[in-house]
C-alpha cells in the first residue's frame, strides 16, 4: 500500500504541474489540498523524494521515481 500510495502522489506531480510546485514548497499543504491522507513513514518519504529533486529536469526525475514505485506514468 505504501508503494502504492507514494507513486500516486509521484504521478499527480508529473501530471500537474501547479500540484508539483506546491508539493516542493509546501508538501503537507499540497498533499491535503488534493485529499492525500499519508502516514509518517510516507510522509518522511515523500520528503526524502522531495530533497532528491534538485535542479534539471524535474519531470524526468519523478518519471524515474515512479517507475520504481510500480507505476508508469507514461
Amino acid at each position: 500500500m505504501r508503494n502504492e500510495m507514494i507513486g500516486a502522489v509521484v504521478r499527480r506531480a508529473i501530471e500537474h504541474p501547479e500540484f508539483r510546485r506546491r508539493l516542493v514548497e509546501n508538501p503537507q499543504d499540497a498533499l491535503t489540498a488534493h485529499g492525500f491522507a499519508l502516514e509518517d513513514a510516507e510522509l518522511a518519504e515523500i520528503e526524502r523524494i522531495r530533497g532528491s529533486l534538485g535542479d534539471g529536469d524535474v519531470e524526468q526525475k519523478l518519471i524515474t521515481i515512479a517507475e520504481s514505485y510500480g507505476v508508469h506514468p507514461r
